[in-house]
């Protein structure tokens, strides 16, 4: 039995110095410094060997991610997301045809205006700006605290691999693949913030030159809350096919400020002026980026989430660091937990149905859609995605068990990330507090 990815087979993913197949693999194989053109390195000898290795049917090293929810049973994992195309993929050499690659994700640089507590200074210059001074103690090592360690996002302690592709550079890449991948379908930019990085802009006018741009599915992943020229970036994304704005929120108004380091009404007032200038081009959604904190105010999450007139909610569930996996909140709180879900999800039904009762409002709505074969009952995509993220973690708690470990860990973070980041939980918690190093449920 084989692997079949269309990630392996059809993509290139640029992380922080390096060059591997897709955003969960982390194995290195291109080094940025040695070469950064796609169409030098695109069939190297890595390449050639992980898919080779993927289509035998043996999982590769740094695929643990995809393996983990399929043996787990968590939904469908990213291998298996989208089809395959077989027919550019050379099944004796490992060799796909530029023909085949599909799709790219890019990440120019660290540079970040957040510190969000699940992220790491790999990935946000924030985090490195908290971290400057802090030597990390024994008691970080002991409850393997990996973010604060600075091994998360790390393969060994002699890692120091950088997110650094200058604005000359990326433009290069972008050539490339507008000169010699005639079939890219799909680009995905990631950070860092790329609102808050000088690459982006013109990345985005340089791939507007690709053959296939008018054809092409942009994804950006972007927190939404640095300052941005809202009509420019509308009229760039409209060189293009299908556009996705993925906005990583996390948290409702409660706790936006201390888990993501951020403005929730920058976030509000940013959202609606993108969307005045344009006109619908775009699909706005809602990452919502779901560990051990989200479970603890995940009704004024999702509630909130529904004000923001957005496309479509997406769950994605923190595996790693272990201490933040939602899993962990099950270890002292299991019955508030599951509780909390079914309410929040009667609350969204709540919702739908007020809608329902004021359609001449409500259909004016982004997520409002009528399907063709029952016309008399129109549907809201942010409610019914709403819904399926809560079946999404409530299934992935269920079936996912940590250790006591874990919950002495994440207590641990709590109090060292308060400190660093000098703020208090007390404060934005409502459910929940945090009481003589322990986190107590205090809702009635």
């Amino acid at each position: 039995m084989s692997l079949p990815c269309y990630y392996a087979l059809g993509g290139l993913n640029y992380k922080n110095g390096f060059v591997t197949s897709c955003p969960q693999q982390h194995e290195k194989f291109q080094t940025i410094a040695d070469e950064h053109l796609p169409s030098k390195f695109f069939n190297n000898e890595n390449l050639r060997n992980h898919r080779k290795q993927l289509m035998s049917g043996e999982w590769c090293k740094g695929c643990d991610m995809c393996e983990h929810v399929e043996k787990e049973g968590a939904g469908k994992s990213m291998r298996q997301e989208d089809p395959v195309d077989l027919q550019y993929y050379n099944h004796e050499t490992g060799e796909t045809d530029f023909a085949g690659l599909k799709t790219i994700e890019m990440r120019f640089s660290h540079s970040c205006n957040m510190a969000c507590l699940h992220c790491s200074r790999v990935f946000s210059s924030g985090w490195l700006s908290k971290l400057k001074r802090y030597e990390p103690t024994q008691e970080d090592y002991d409850h393997k605290l990996i973010q604060l360690t600075g091994q998360m996002h790390r393969s060994s302690p002699d890692d120091d691999y950088t997110m650094s592709i200058s604005t000359e550079r990326a433009l290069e890449i972008f050539e490339d693949l507008n000169k010699n991948f005639p079939n890219l379908e799909r680009v995905d930019f990631a950070g860092g913030e790329v609102l808050y990085q000088k690459q982006f802009f013109p990345a985005l006018e340089k791939l507007a030159e690709h053959p296939n741009a008018k054809h092409m599915k942009i994804i950006f992943h972007s927190n939404f809350n640095a300052d941005f020229d809202p009509v420019r970036l509308s009229e760039l994304l409209h060189n293009f096919g299908n556009v996705h704005i993925q906005i990583s929120v996390d948290a409702g108004p409660r706790i936006y400020a201390y888990f993501r380091d951020g403005d929730w009404e920058k976030l509000k007032s940013n959202i609606a002026a993108f969307k005045a200038a344009d006109n619908n081009h775009c699909e706005l959604n809602i990452v919502y980026t779901t560990g051990t904190y989200q479970l603890m105010e995940i009704k004024d999450a999702m509630l909130n989430f529904l004000e923001l007139d957005i496309n479509y909610i997406d769950a994605s569930i923190i595996y790693t660091p272990s201490y933040l996996n939602p899993s962990v909140m099950m270890l002292k709180h299991r019955y508030k937990v599951l509780n909390d879900i079914e309410e929040t999800r009667n609350e969204i039904i709540k919702v739908d149905k007020q809608r329902r009762q004021h359609l001449e409002e409500t259909s004016k709505l982004c997520s409002y859609h009528v399907m063709e074969e029952v016309k008399e009952y129109p549907l809201w995509s942010d409610t019914m995605s709403a819904i399926k993220s809560l079946e999404t973690i409530r299934s992935y708690i269920l079936n996912h068990d940590s250790n006591s470990q874990d919950w002495k860990s994440f207590m641990k973070y709590i109090e060292r990330t308060d400190e660093l980041w000098q703020q208090s939980f007390n404060e934005h918690f409502v459910n929940y507090q945090y009481v003589n190093g322990e986190v107590v449920n205090v809702s009635s």
